[in-house]
C-alpha cells in the first residue's frame, strides 16, 4: 500500500511538472525572439510571448508546428473564386524568426503604433490592437493579459542597449553535444 502510494504521487509530481512545463518550455525557446521584437521596434517582449504563447497554444497548434505563424497572422492571396478577387488565408513563414520579425513589422505599420511605440505597458498594447481588429474574440485581451500574468512575462520587458549575440560558451557546448 505504501509503495502505490509512493508511485501515485511521484507520478502526480511528473504530471504536474510537465503540464506546466509546454509553456515554460516554449518561453525559453522564443524569449531570444521577442527581446529581438523589443529591441528592433520597441514593442513589449510580454505582449510578443503572450499573444504568441496564446494565438499557438504554446507552440502546440498545427498552424505554428507546420507553417511557423505563432500570431495568427493572415494574408491576402489572389482568388477568382471572390468578388474582389481575393480571400484571406494564414500565412506560411519559412522560420519560427520569420515570423516573429514580421509580427514586429506589422505592428510597426499600424496607427496605434507611433503612439505606443517604447511603452511598456502591455494592456494599452492589446487595447489598441483589440480596437484596431487585430483579434475578433471578445475575451481575447483576458487571454492575452492571463498569459503574462501567470508567466510572469513582463520581466522581458527591459531593453538591451545592444544587439543580442550568442554567447561564445553556447557554442562550445553546442560542439560538445554533436
Amino acid at each position: 500500500m505504501r509503495f502505490l502510494l509512493i508511485t501515485f504521487l511521484f507520478l502526480f509530481v511528473v504530471f504536474s511538472l510537465q503540464a506546466q512545463s509546454t509553456a515554460e518550455i516554449y518561453i525559453n525557446k522564443f524569449d531570444t525572439l521577442a527581446l529581438e521584437v523589443l529591441n528592433n521596434y520597441q514593442i513589449p517582449a510580454s505582449l510578443v510571448l503572450g499573444i504568441a504563447l496564446q494565438e499557438s497554444a504554446a507552440g502546440t497548434s498545427t498552424l505554428c508546428r507546420v507553417h511557423h505563424n505563432h500570431f495568427g497572422v493572415k494574408g491576402r492571396v489572389k482568388s477568382s473564386k471572390t468578388k474582389s478577387g481575393y480571400t484571406t488565408r494564414y500565412r506560411t513563414f519559412d522560420t519560427d524568426e520569420d515570423a516573429y520579425l514580421h509580427f514586429g513589422e506589422m505592428l510597426s505599420r499600424r496607427k496605434y503604433y507611433t503612439v505606443l511605440k517604447g511603452n511598456m505597458d502591455y494592456m494599452k498594447w492589446l487595447k489598441a490592437m483589440k480596437a484596431a481588429n487585430y483579434a475578433t474574440s471578445s475575451q481575447w485581451i483576458s487571454h492575452v493579459d492571463k498569459m503574462i500574468k501567470r508567466y510572469n512575462l513582463t520581466r522581458f520587458d527591459t531593453p538591451f542597449p545592444y544587439p543580442l549575440v550568442p554567447h561564445p560558451a553556447a557554442t562550445i557546448v553546442n560542439t560538445i553535444q554533436e
